[in-house]
């Protein structure tokens, strides 16, 4: 454990120039108790839904969760990844709100949350700064702050 915290500290003071180090270093982890919580939710009714597409639903329901989700990733990937954070294009008024109302429903907290846990995650990628570091697993990169 002390040889993988030495090799963290020194990827922070590398990317920091020693400026921030202190703070990184006094970072304790938390549990996002919410986010196991409301995924954990999350999977067990999406294993109750797989349950009902396959022996109750009828065919304009399956349509209906397949378009949602489709147009729930649009609000994702479209909206609150290329549009606020990257900043890669300029939308309408009536656009960034149907963005918006789709990143909603994906259910990947809020714009605000999204747009600053990305930028962080590009501005520190794989070090002990970076929200979402796939070092650390899947556990770290959605439970842990």
């Amino acid at each position: 454990m002390a040889t993988i915290q030495e090799k963290t500290e020194e990827t922070v003071t590398e990317v920091n120039n020693g400026g921030q180090q202190n703070q990184l270093q006094q970072h304790k982890l938390q549990i996002k108790w919410l986010n196991v919580t409301l995924l954990t939710a999350l999977h067990l009714a999406a294993l109750y839904g797989l349950y009902l597409l396959l022996f109750e639903a009828q065919l304009k329901t399956v349509v209906f969760w397949y378009l949602l989700g489709a147009l729930s990733g649009m609000g994702v990937t479209a909206g609150a990844h290329r549009l606020w954070s990257h900043r890669a294009y300029r939308a309408t008024t009536a656009c960034r709100t149907l963005l918006m109302l789709l990143n909603c429903i994906a259910g990947q907290n809020d714009l605000f949350v999204w747009c600053r846990d990305h930028r962080l995650h590009h501005r520190a990628t794989e070090t002990e700064a970076d929200p979402h570091d796939a070092r650390r697993g899947f556990f770290f990169a959605h439970m842990v702050s």
